[in-house]
């Protein structure tokens, strides 16, 4: 998440601003896209790692299996700034010197089985029998508010940005809309590898309820933690946050907290989940820092999501639920 700086008011005459560092910034990305593209060698190297992941995400095929089933059967295919492949019906994505694996289109609406229970448990069902998982589901929404930034901006600054002000005003949905609000299309690139690279394995580990309880309570807390920082201690009560950073980080310390030994490919390096921990949140600081409107980073509300991951994954392997209602 990062600050959201730019103030938009009518009447106001605002001086015009160059066009050439939005042109550069451009130029940079495209060169990066191009110079980072995936090899079809790394995309055996992710399945397998997949493979050997202890979340079980692709099965219990052994190393050797996997290997010769990923060597004979993945395909992929170049478009000049990104790299598609495909196995066993599976479609990934290969961008920036990472594979995440794409979301499935072919049932978009949930199946028509009722949910039964409280309010919360049946919202959480409802969104369980989607053919999107929690993850999926999230990077869908940012992307439909990206493209509302494009053309609603005014109506975004106010129904999707979070601040104290806000809050006090009485738009308490900002606490959640924020979340998936992305002003800056490599802000929400950036966001959105994070949450479809570590989505699955959370996804097989904790199951679609416990994941889905740990992404919204990461939600609030980083919205909280922003809100208290930035307005309640820092006095700037306009000052607002917006972006999935905080639950992208809640992610992140969660599969750290879970898996201290596995490996993470991430952007082209190969990084044990603690190391890579630090590294996301490094790369979250140069990311944001081009944001919308030239704002900086929250890193409160990176915090806050983050020390929610870590202490949901903690409970969860203690054998205890993460929330009883859920």
């Amino acid at each position: 998440a990062y600050m959201g700086g730019r103030r938009l008011a009518d009447g106001a005459i605002v001086a015009e601003k160059p066009r050439w560092p939005r042109y550069l910034a451009t130029g940079a990305l495209l060169a990066t896209l191009l110079a980072t593209q995936p090899s079809h060698s790394s995309l055996l190297e992710h399945l397998e790692s997949l493979a050997e992941h202890p979340s079980g995400l692709l099965g219990k095929l052994s190393s050797l299996a996997s290997s010769l089933h990923a060597s004979v059967g993945a395909e992929s295919a170049s478009y000049g700034l990104f790299r598609l492949g495909s196995l066993s019906g599976n479609h990934y994505l290969g961008i920036l010197g990472t594979w995440i694996k794409l979301p499935a289109f072919a049932a978009v609406l949930p199946s028509s089985r009722r949910a039964r229970g409280s309010a919360a448990a049946s919202a959480a069902s409802y969104m369980c029998t989607s053919s999107f998982e929690p993850a999926e589901q999230l990077v869908l929404l940012s992307v439909l508010l990206h493209l509302l930034w494009l053309t609603r901006p005014r109506c975004m600054v106010r129904h999707a940005v979070c601040s104290l002000d806000a809050v006090q005003r009485g738009r308490v949905w900002t606490l959640l809309t924020a979340n998936a609000s992305h002003a800056a299309f490599p802000h929400l690139l950036h966001n959105c590898i994070h949450l479809l690279q570590l989505g699955p394995l959370l996804h097989a580990t904790l199951g679609c309820s416990d994941l889905l309880a740990l992404m919204l309570t990461a939600a609030l807390a980083s919205s909280a933690a922003s809100l208290l920082w930035n307005g309640v201690l820092g006095g700037r009560p306009k000052e607002g946050s917006l972006g999935a950073s905080g639950v992208a980080m809640a992610m992140v310390a969660a599969n750290a907290a879970l898996y201290p030994r596995a490996l993470v490919h991430v952007y082209g390096l190969e990084l044990p989940a603690p190391h890579a921990a630090l590294l996301y949140l490094v790369v979250d600081v140069v990311a944001s820092s081009s944001g919308h409107g030239g704002g900086g980073v929250d890193a409160s509300a990176h915090a806050g999501g983050a020390a929610v991951g870590y202490a949901l994954a903690r409970r969860w392997q203690r054998g205890l639920d993460l929330f009883p209602s859920f």
